[in-house]
């Protein structure tokens, strides 16, 4: 178990969902579906109204339904993968307190990694693009293997698993990685969660406060 200062117990480190729960690409999202559209037909589209429901799913299922065309939905979805690397980097957002909970964690001497289902130099490269690098010490990304990518980001921090903590704002992949033996939590300010769960947390500047909370109990490792 860490100490902060030989004070305080602590997770000695903290594993995040980078693509739920720390960067919020909505906006990201949107850019891409209505400029391929715009680029691809000609025609201009809002997409407001699909975020919620699509913005995590794949560009085709949002682009059959708004061009109704498969031929002009293929084209677009090529046009999407290659914006979202390239000019909507600079529509990335982090979720709203997100930078000051991040500090706060580090200033209580945690390691933080993060996750990811993007390829691994599109992941770092969006950690570099919102500031995430000054908090982040190591991202495991590519094919989506939530329980193998945490194993990997605990074997550069040499933390055990039992000692760590992961936040997801997908609740599916909370038992799979609470199965490696983490305190599992759920990110409740992600779109579309609600607090309701006893494992979510409601903002990120409650992050700190719980998981001290919880571990201020806990036998000395």
């Amino acid at each position: 178990m860490g100490l902060a200062g030989g004070q305080r117990p602590h997770p000695r480190a903290v594993i995040f969902d980078l693509d739920r729960c720390l960067i919020d690409s909505r906006n990201a999202w949107r850019y891409c579906i209505e400029e391929s559209i715009a680029a691809a037909t000609g025609r201009r589209l809002d997409a407001a109204a699909l975020v919620a429901e699509y913005h995590t799913r794949p560009w085709l299922d949002a682009l059959s339904v708004l061009t109704g065309e498969r031929a002009e939905a293929h084209r677009c979805e090529e046009l999407c993968a290659t914006m979202f690397e390239r000019s909507a980097m600079k529509k990335l957002l982090v979720f709203e307190g997100i930078g000051m909970a991040l500090d706060a964690l580090r200033g209580e001497r945690m390691e933080l990694g993060a996750i990811s289902r993007l390829p691994h130099a599109l992941a770092v490269k969006q950690v570099q693009s919102t500031g995430l690098d000054r908090f982040v010490a190591v991202v495991a990304a590519g094919p989506w293997a939530p329980a193998e990518q945490v194993g990997r980001c605990l074997a550069f921090l040499e933390a055990p698993a039992e000692a760590c903590a992961f936040v997801s704002g997908e609740e599916r992949d909370l038992g799979v990685v609470a199965g490696l033996g983490l305190t599992a939590y759920l990110a409740a300010w992600a779109a579309g969660f609600e607090e309701e769960a006893a494992s979510a947390i409601s903002e990120p500047g409650a992050l700190r406060a719980r998981l001290l909370a919880d571990w201020a109990h806990r036998p000395d490792d």
